[in-house]
C-alpha cells in the first residue's frame, strides 16, 4: 500500500466525561466489568487489540454501543478509543482502565461474551457512518479499511472514503491539567465535500459561526487546526446531537487537527504548520519487542516408528503472552511463524534435529482471535475473526509494521460461537478458510460454510453450506479439499467432509437454500465421540522422509489430543474410508498439522480449551519418523460382501487368516435438531445399541500385506468398528482399531 501526501488534520478530545450517546426508549440492564484477574489481564497485547467491544458506559443505561470489528489503540497517558473499522468512526475514547476481558476468550478456555470498555468513557459516538459524501452515495458503501500502521506505539490507521485515501492517527497528551485526545487526519484531493464525524453530544449543537475553529459544548469543547490554509472547512450538525467538521472540495492535500477537552486555549490559531503528516507514522519504526527468546526442545525416546519432539515454548516472557497455539506455517527457510488465540504471532528460529536452541521473537499482537495462519511468498497472513490479515514487515527488523486488511468481506457476529477457522492456499493461489455456523445468525450470508478468497483478496465466495463448528481443513496435492466438523445440533457425531464445491453438509440452519433441506452430503467418515469429540484440522503428507505414508491424509483430534491416519476409497463420485489412531501422546488439544520443506517431518500445534483432555495450554511438537518398521493398517476397502484391509506389513499367515483376531461393530446415528445422537442398530433402528457382525472367513492376499474379511451383514452403514488382534511376520503383535464409514458398495 504506498501514497505520500504533504499535508494533514488533528482532531483532539479531552477528560473527563467529555461527550456522550443519548439514552434509549427502554434501557438494557447495565453491565459492571467483571473480576479484573486471570492471564488475559496480565498480559500485554501492543499498542492495538482487534476485538468486538461493547462502548456503552459501564453500569450505564444508555443503549448499546456494538463495534463487531473494533481496534482498541492504548494511547499515551493511560488513555484509549476504540476504532470501528466497518463505520470508520471512533466509537468512543476512555480513561482509567482498558477493557473488560472476563467474559471472553482472551481470558479463559471457554469465554460467553465480547469485551467491553472498563473505564471512564470521555466521548463517544452513536453506531453510524463515520463520514459522509456530499455525491449522496452511501458513505457505508463506499468505505475500503485498508489496516493500520504500528510505528513504536503510535497507531495509524489507513482507509478510502469513496476512493479518497486518508491516514488517521489517534493520540492523547496532557496540556496542564488537562487531557486533551487528539485525532490527526490526512486527506487526499477529493473533488466532493467530505464531512467527518466527531461526536454525540448530551445536548442540542451550540449555535455555529460560520468562521469559528472552536465550540464550547456542555460536554466540553471542540476545536480544529490545519497545517495549511485549506478552504473552507467548518463544523457541521448533524441528527441526533451530533457535530462533525465538513471539509469543502480540495485540490491538495489537507492537514487537519481536531481537538476535543475540556477548555480550548483562547485564541487557538486556525493555521499550524507545526501539525505533522500522520504518513510520517506510515512507515516502520522503533521495534517493540527485540528480545529473542531461548528455549531447548525434548527430543522423543521411543523405539517405534513415530515419536513425538517437543519445541519448548518461552512461557515466561516479557509480556506475559498467553502461549495457547492456534495455527502456524513455515518460511521457506524452515522457520516457523506460529499464531495464538489471544492474537500473537510468534516467528521460531533453529528448528533443526536436535531443536537444542530455539529462539522465539514476537512478530505481531493484538490480532482477533487468530485461528488460521498461511504463509505465501514468505509473506505472513492471518485468519482472524474479523478478517484475513496480511502482516507486512516494512524494515525486516521481524516484526510488522502494517496490518493490512486483506479480506474482510465476511460479517463478524456478535456470538462467542462465531469463529473463523484456519486458512489453506490452493494451487492457483487462492485462500480458503471457515466461518462458523454455531449460535450465527443465519441471515449472514458468508457464515456456517466454507469461503474461496481470490489470490489479490478482493473476491469472496461461500464453496460449501451447512457446515456448524469446523474447526479445520486441508487441500490436497490435487485441490481436494477436506474439512472437519463437530458433534452438535444437526451434526449425530463428529466428521471428516470430502467437500465438493455446492454441496450442503447437514447444519440445516446454515443451509442457505430456500426450502429446509431433506438430505445432505454424506462424510467420508463418521468419527464416534469415544475417539474424537472434537475435532482438528487436516493435513496430506507431502513428504517422501515421513515413512510409508506419502499423498495420505491425517487428521488431528483437539478433544483427544490425537493424531489418525485417514484411509480413502472412491466408488463413483462417493468418497468413504476410515481413520485409525497413530499410538503416540501430545501435550495438548492438536488443532494444526504441516510439514516442513526443511526435514519433511510432521509438525502439529494446539492448545488447552474446553472439551479436551490436553493437559498444557499450547504446544508446538513433531511428530518424526525414525526410520524404523511402521505396523499399522494402511487401507480400508468396502467390498459387496466383506472388507479389504491393508497394512503396512507382511503379517503372520496363521493369525491374519483366523477369523477370530477380528470383530466388527456396526451402527448409525440420527441427523436431527438435537444436540448430536445417540448410536443406534442397523437390524432394529429403535434400539441404542450395537450390532454385532460375523465375519465368517478371512484370506491373507497373496502380498501378505492384505487381509480378505467375508462378511455375510454387509451393507451401508454409518459407523463401522473393526477390531484387529493379529501378528506381523516377524511375531510383533498388531493389535489397534479402524473407524469407518460406508456410504455405498461396488
Amino acid at each position: 500500500m504506498e501514497w505520500s501526501f504533504s499535508a494533514g488534520i488533528i482532531l483532539l478530545l479531552s477528560a473527563p466525561a467529555l461527550f456522550g450517546a443519548t439514552d434509549p426508549a427502554v434501557p438494557p440492564a447495565p453491565t459492571r466489568p467483571g473480576p479484573r484477574v486471570g492471564k488475559g489481564y496480565e498480559m500485554d497485547y501492543g499498542p492495538a487489540l482487534g476485538y468486538t467491544i461493547n462502548c456503552r458506559r459501564p453500569g450505564s443505561p444508555s443503549p448499546d454501543n456494538l463495534v463487531l470489528k473494533a481496534v482498541a489503540v492504548r494511547l499515551e497517558t493511560g488513555a484509549n478509543v476504540c476504532f470501528d473499522t466497518e463505520h470508520l468512526r471512533y466509537a468512543a475514547a476512555w480513561t482509567n482502565g482498558f477493557l473488560d476481558l472476563s467474559r471472553t476468550h482472551l481470558n479463559s478456555s471457554k469465554g460467553s461474551d465480547y469485551s467491553r470498555i472498563d473505564g471512564d468513557v470521555q466521548f463517544s459516538t452513536s453506531p453510524s457512518a463515520g463520514w459522509k459524501v456530499s455525491s449522496g452515495l452511501d458513505a457505508a458503501s463506499i468505505f475500503r479499511y485498508h489496516g493500520f500502521y504500528r510505528s513504536g506505539r503510535n497507531v495509524t490507521f489507513a482507509y478510502a472514503v469513496n476512493g479518497v485515501e486518508i491516514r488517521d492517527h489517534p493520540s492523547a497528551r496532557a496540556v496542564g491539567a488537562e487531557l486533551q485526545f487528539e485525532r490527526t487526519l490526512a486527506i487526499a484531493p477529493h473533488a466532493n465535500t467530505l464531512s467527518v464525524l466527531i461526536c454525540a453530544l448530551s445536548s442540542t449543537v451550540p449555535e455555529i459561526k460560520s468562521a469559528t475553529n472552536c465550540i464550547q459544548t456542555a460536554d466540553g469543547s471542540v476545536a480544529f487546526q490545519t497545517a495549511a490554509a485549506a478552504g473552507e472547512i467548518h463544523f457541521e450538525a448533524g441528527d441526533s446531537k451530533t457535530l462533525s467538521v465538513a471539509l469543502p472540495a480540495a485540490t491538495q492535500l489537507t492537514v487537519l487537527r481536531i481537538i476535543l477537552t475540556r477548555n480550548v486555549p483562547r485564541g487557538m490559531p486556525r493555521v499550524d504548520s507545526t501539525i505533522n503528516d500522520p504518513a510520517t507514522l506510515c512507515v516502520a519504526g522503533p521495534s517493540l519487542w527485540p528480545e529473542i527468546l531461548q528455549t531447548s526442545g525434548r527430543p522423543g525416546q521411543s523405539a517405534d516408528a513415530y515419536v513425538v519432539d517437543t519445541l519448548a515454548l518461552p512461557e515466561r516472557n516479557p509480556w506475559h503472552s498467553w502461549l495457547r497455539f492456534t495455527a502456524f506455517d513455515f518460511f521457506s527457510d524452515g522457520r516457523a511463524a506460529i499464531a495464538t488465540w489471544s492474537g500473537d504471532v510468534w516467528i521460531v528460529s533453529g528448528i533443526d534435529g536436535s531443536l537444542k536452541n530455539l529462539r522465539w521473537k514476537r512478530f505481531a499482537a493484538g490480532l482477533f482471535e487468530a485461528l488460521g495462519l498461511r504463509i505465501v511468498r514468505d509473506t505472513v497472513y492471518v485468519t482472524s475473526r474479523d478478517r484475513i490479515v496480511r502482516l507486512q514487515d516494512l524494515n525486516n527488523d521481524g516484526e510488522a509494521d502494517f496490518y493490512e486488511s486483506f479480506n474482510a468481506e465476511a460479517a463478524t457476529a456478535p456470538s462467542y460461537h462465531a469463529f473463523a477457522f484456519d486458512l489453506q492456499t490452493d494451487s492457483m493461489g487462492n485462500f480458503y478458510y471457515i466461518r462458523c455456523g454455531q449460535r450465527v445468525d443465519p441471515e449472514l450470508p458468508l457464515q456456517g460454510g466454507m469461503l474461496k478468497i481470490s489470490p489479490d483478496g478482493a473476491k469472496v465466495i461461500r464453496i460449501a453450506d451447512g457446515l456448524r463448528a469446523a474447526n479445520g481443513m486441508a487441500i490436497g496435492p490435487h485441490d481436494e479439499i477436506v474439512c472437519s466438523d463437530n458433534q452438535g445440533n444437526w451434526t449425530p457425531s463428529s466428521r471428516i467432509n470430502w467437500i465438493k464445491p455446492g454441496k450442503f453438509y447437514g447444519f440445516v440452519p446454515h443451509a442457505h437454500t430456500p426450502e429446509r433441506p431433506t438430505d445432505y452430503e454424506k462424510p467420508l467418515c463418521w468419527l464416534p465421540m469415544t475417539i474424537d469429540n472434537s475435532s482438528g484440522g487436516e493435513a496430506w503428507v507431502t513428504s517422501a522422509e515421513w515413512g510409508t505414508f506419502q499423498n495420505y491424509l491425517l487428521h488431528t483430534s483437539y478433544g483427544k489430543a490425537a493424531l489418525f491416519l485417514v484411509m480413502t476409497q472412491s466408488i463413483g463420485n462417493q468418497v468413504q474410508g476410515g481413520v485409525v489412531q497413530f499410538p503416540l501422546k501430545f501435550e495438548s488439544g492438536i488443532m494444526r498439522a504441516r510439514f516442513s520443506p526443511l526435514d519433511g517431518q510432521l509438525y502439529v500445534c494446539g492448545l488447552q480449551g474446553w472439551q479436551t483432555v490436553g493437559l498444557r495450554d499450547g504446544c508446538f511438537q513433531r511428530v518424526r519418523y525414525t526410520g524404523q518398521p511402521v505396523f499399522m493398517p494402511s487401507r480400508i476397502l468396502a467390498l459387496k460382501h466383506g472388507l479389504e484391509v491393508g497394512f503396512t506389513c507382511q503379517l503372520d499367515p496363521a493369525a491374519a487368516a483366523d477369523p477370530e483376531n477380528y470383530a466388527i461393530q456396526a451402527w448409525n446415528y440420527r441427523w436431527t435438531e438435537a444436540y448430536g445422537s445417540p448410536e443406534y442398530s442397523i437390524q432394529n433402528p429403535n434400539l441404542q445399541r450395537h450390532d454385532q457382525w460375523s465375519i465368517v472367513k478371512a484370506q491373507l492376499l497373496p502380498d501378505g500385506k492384505a487381509v480378505h474379511l467375508e462378511v455375510p451383514e454387509m451393507q451401508r452403514v454409518m459407523q463401522l468398528r473393526l477390531d484387529i488382534r493379529v501378528l506381523a511376520a516377524d511375531g510383533k503383535r498388531l493389535s489397534t482399531t479402524i473407524y469407518s464409514t460406508v456410504n455405498a458398495l461396488p
